[in-house]
């Protein structure tokens, strides 16, 4: 029998049903009420605004945590009717949400509880709202917040902001912020921010003043060109426009993670980035930038401490070449193909790759055991000359362990059997798993007249895998059409199935989903 996991908000409020039922049994200890308040803090963090409502209920002391709860996540939606979006709401519902806000943040002022973690979302801003936000904002700092989350169009951030020295992570999104002196944020270590809502001296100042791990940089939609102390055109470090006490500090920065999400190839790449600056920087996340092939490899030589590399749609790109002795973790997606992509890495234990199969894939030094998965761009229809290409591309790389293929909608398949059977490409190629998506769900696709069985059929020539896997909703019945259709309709042409095997069913990995589940089933083939 399959089983399911339980992710951490099934299990909190399967724990919450537990402690009611125990209130209501014949027991006359509350064990509820001996938990220190910190503890209920926790479990409490861990739920939306909605369930934390409903766990109040439980008892005077679930209620007590619920109303000094740390974590402020002020959801517009909850105000709102079914279906209507951020920026479709009524001037009623604005304001009871608006007011909602400004009673909860009074109650904290009061009785000082403290505020780790804050997240406001408004769709638009006018004279009294912005007088309201200041004073939510001071009463977060004078409250001791941590982490602070804000997305409020053309909103200028205030000064008191800067100065909270408790301040550890700053995500903003469409808000403004200004350059102040008395800014001081010696405990940033987070920061999000869009380039087309920042003020220059402002991101030199905390770039080189705090202690940032991590930096997630978005292109808005202006052309700004934003010179950094350790991003200044040139990567050599005595190219920096910095003082030399500055250049200094610099070269021992603490940042392990860099996030840089563009517009694509149409916008100009802002800056070069300074190696000598960054060799403590761990992760490197590129997506939708006009970077060039130079460029990432450049980097990904230069940065001595790169674990692991992230290009996503960076249409520039056609001839990589990535070689690096830190290297653990690379992940390529590109919906336009490369031509050559050429890949030097001792130390690579995951690799994904989403591309075309007409690239062409070389590696140098990268270990036989890294977890490496190909992602092909599939067309729609599926035909013969695509199937062929696809098993030459597996057999000749010789090197991913396991396919996803993302079924599109609608979806046909021109597929000649003959031609497959007599085409001499050998063995299908011996995959460890073989993972379908289906946006509609396959049980829905097969509706349309889609026959899943010629499909598994068409792939199974290709490939032969030991364990078929397909994400499903816990609402249809796909897990069970795939298992009649394998132990039916499906016979490989000449290889056919000798056994199915129901693995078992996992929803750990499809978080935060809970309603989608992982179906998994173990595969034997016939020897030939």
């Amino acid at each position: 029998m399959p089983t399911v996991r339980r992710n951490s908000s099934e299990k909190i409020m399967g724990f919450g049903e537990n402690v009611a039922k125990m209130q209501r049994g014949t027991s006359t200890t509350d064990r509820i009420s001996e938990l220190p308040e910190f503890i209920l803090h926790i479990i409490l963090s861990m739920l939306d605004t909605k369930e934390v409502c409903r766990a109040s209920v439980l008892s005077k002391r679930w209620y007590g945590a619920w109303s000094s709860v740390p974590v402020l996540e002020f959801q517009l939606r909850y105000f709102q009717k079914y279906g209507d979006s951020l920026y479709n709401c009524s001037v009623n519902t604005l304001e009871r949400f608006v007011g909602f806000i400004d009673k909860t943040m009074q109650r904290y002022s009061m009785q000082k509880y403290r505020i780790t973690k804050m997240h406001l979302r408004l769709p638009k801003i006018d004279e009294k709202l912005v007088s309201l936000i200041d004073k939510w904002i001071l009463i977060a700092v004078q409250n001791q917040i941590e982490n602070f989350e804000i997305r409020v169009l053309n909103y200028r951030l205030p000064e008191i902001l800067f100065s909270a020295k408790s301040l550890k992570v700053l995500k903003c999104e469409r808000v403004k912020l200004p350059y102040y002196e008395t800014m001081e944020l010696v405990s940033l270590e987070y920061l999000t921010i869009y380039l087309d809502t920042v003020d220059e001296d402002m991101l030199q100042r905390i770039i080189s003043s705090s202690p940032l791990v991590e930096l997630d940089i978005k292109r808005g939609y202006s052309l700004v060109n934003i010179s950094l102390p350790w991003m200044e055109k040139g990567n050599g470090g005595d190219k920096c426009t910095t003082s030399g006490k500055m250049q200094s500090k610099l070269q021992e920065s603490p940042l392990q993670k860099f996030v840089y999400s563009g517009l694509g190839p149409y916008m100009p790449w802002p800056w070069n980035m300074n190696i000598v600056a960054l060799k403590n920087l761990r992760k490197l996340e590129f997506g939708f930038a006009s970077i060039t092939d130079d460029i990432v490899s450049e980097l990904a030589c230069g940065l001595v401490a790169l674990e692991s590399l992230v290009l996503l749609q960076c249409l520039n790109l056609k001839c990589i070449k990535i070689s690096s002795n830190s290297l653990k973790q690379l992940r390529i997606a590109n919906e336009l193909h490369f031509i050559e992509v050429t890949i030097d890495a001792p130390k690579l234990l995951e690799f994904s790759y989403n591309t075309e199969i007409e690239t062409s894939l070389s590696l140098v030094r990268v270990p036989d055991h890294c977890n490496a998965q190909f992602l092909p761009v599939e067309p729609d229809p599926l035909t013969t000359v695509w199937l062929v290409e696809l098993k030459k591309f597996l057999v000749e790389t010789n090197f991913f362990k396991s396919l996803v293929i993302e079924v599109p909608i609608p979806h046909k398949i021109l597929v000649d059997e003959d031609v497959l059977r007599n085409t001499g490409t050998g063995l299908p190629y011996k995959l460890s798993e073989l993972k379908l998506y289906c946006l509609c769900g396959i049980s829905a696709l097969n509706l349309t007249g889609f026959s899943v069985a010629a499909f598994l059929d068409a792939l199974f020539w290709c490939c032969h895998p030991d364990v078929l896997s397909i994400p499903t909703s816990l609402q249809n019945s796909d897990s069970e059409l795939i298992l009649n259709v394998l132990k039916s309709k499906v016979h490989c042409y000449k290889h056919p199935l000798t056994s199915i095997e129901v693995e078992g069913a996992d929803c750990s990995s499809l978080l935060p989903e809970p309603s989608k589940i992982e179906t998994r089933f173990r595969l034997s083939w016939c020897q030939v």
